[in-house]
């Protein structure tokens, strides 16, 4: 449980960007340096990660640190990975509303917001690699993706949606 602790709390320490971002240092440390996991077990973390309500990248620790070491890994991997961040978010929120209208603020912060778009993209091409193995994965994906981005639905509905409709498409491949 020490070693999950501490790993999850150098994550939650150096990892910076928000959730999907952290994904990538999840990967890294998980499953390519420490071979705690396989890459599908990781997605799988993370599907369920993001279906569950709560934050989704906490909830991804939890569903990791719970098939590593149980309860007691789910609440190592939560302490873990949250210390440093709610620290940190207190202190910055106490600055950001004392400079907010600063300039150099305000172009560190683009700067950032750039830098974070990348980490989300290599995220997601990752995934992509891993998850869409075949025609009928790819086209959930584009109509998930349209879904939302261009018809406003609702996530949760288009999760359980997708969720359905990828029991019905792939309920016979595991046979």
């Amino acid at each position: 449980m020490r070693s999950l602790l501490l790993v999850f709390f150098k994550i939650g320490t150096f990892a910076f960007g928000g959730v999907y971002s952290m994904l990538s240092f999840f990967e890294k440390e998980l499953v390519d340096r420490r071979k705690w996991l396989t890459r599908d077990e990781f997605i799988e973390s993370v599907a369920i990660g993001q279906m569950t309500p709560g934050t989704p990248i906490v909830n991804t620790g939890i569903c990791i640190g719970y098939r590593l070491g149980k309860v007691r890994g789910a609440l190592a991997t939560t302490i873990g990975q949250i210390f440093t961040g709610t620290a940190i978010a207190i202190i910055l929120a106490a600055f950001y509303v004392k400079t907010r209208e600063h300039p150099m603020l305000r172009a560190v912060l683009k700067g950032v917001g750039a830098a974070v778009l990348g980490l989300l993209l290599s995220v997601i091409v990752k995934m992509a690699k891993q998850s869409v193995r075949e025609y009928r994965s790819g086209l959930l994906a584009v109509i998930a993706f349209a879904g939302l981005a261009f018809f406003k639905l609702n996530p949760i509905g288009l999760i359980f949606a997708s969720g359905l409709i990828g029991y019905v498409l792939f309920r016979r491949d595991r046979r």
